[in-house]
């Protein structure tokens, strides 16, 4: 019986431990470290008078840029949404955002994107500036409406107005605040479908006080803007972001 030659034998390890150190790397880079949340907990806070540099930040057309004590996001191209996240990542999180819109048209879209996994992979609270609210998701570079635009009182509309918006995530249960006021969800009867709010009512749906999904278990949180209007461009100031850890909500 012949034998591996001793450099074909030494060749064969090396190749091995090359691809079990390649494993082992792609492990490392998928996996970070979920903040602890203990109930009621600040675990996080972030008033961009200090330490920005936890947060992503760029210029050009698309910006994230910290200006006057407030993260601001520039939205310079048509039909775009960028967005600045922080570094740490969390599983269960209560934040909360205060935001600003600057300039810009009503028709646009601002608020809280969280259990941002990667870009391909996250969930998306959004509000406008002529009064309507929406959560979607997007898995693997699929979106998904699951609560489509809703048009209520509690959103605070036009320019230079200051909406809190806040997000309670436990486990898959998520539950949505605008102005301290809990936001209800046009959830579709089809798990599979796509929310329709249409005339004031939830067609094919019903109005829900949660949000149940187990698409992302964590992420990190940040803040985005988004522009529809060909003509002008939006600018929207986000300040005071604090992540507690989530308590048991009381809900009518």
């Amino acid at each position: 019986m012949k034998r591996f030659p001793k450099r074909l034998r030494l060749l064969l390890i090396l190749t091995i431990v090359l691809l079990a150190l390649l494993f082992v790397g792609q492990a490392v880079e998928r996996w970070h470290y979920v903040l602890p949340a203990p109930p009621g907990q600040l675990i996080y806070a972030a008033t961009f008078d200090s330490f920005t540099d936890e947060w992503r930040l760029y210029e050009g057309r698309l910006s994230a840029v910290v200006i006057d004590n407030a993260l601001r996001l520039s939205v310079g191209d048509y039909q775009s949404g960028p967005y600045s996240e922080a570094e740490p990542f969390f599983a269960d999180f209560d934040v909360r955002v205060e935001a600003t819109p600057i300039s810009g048209p009503l028709d646009n879209a601002y608020g809280l994107i969280f259990r941002l996994a990667d870009r391909n992979s996250y969930y998306l609270f959004l509000v406008s500036s002529d009064g309507y609210y929406r959560v979607s998701r997007r898995v693997g570079g699929v979106e998904r409406v699951l609560s489509n635009w809703i048009r209520a009182p509690f959103v605070r509309d036009g320019l230079e107005v200051t909406n809190t918006l806040r997000v309670v995530a436990r486990g898959s249960t998520f539950h949505f605040y605008i102005n301290d006021t809990l936001a209800p969800l046009c959830i579709p009867n089809d798990a599979n479908a796509e929310s329709t709010y249409y005339l004031g009512q939830c067609q094919d749906g019903t109005m829900q006080d949660r949000l149940t999904d187990s698409s992302i278990s964590s992420g990190q949180i940040g803040v985005i803007a988004q522009r529809f209007d060909e003509d002008d461009s939006v600018i929207v100031d986000f300040d005071n972001l604090l992540v507690f850890g989530p308590e048991e909500i009381e809900t009518p």
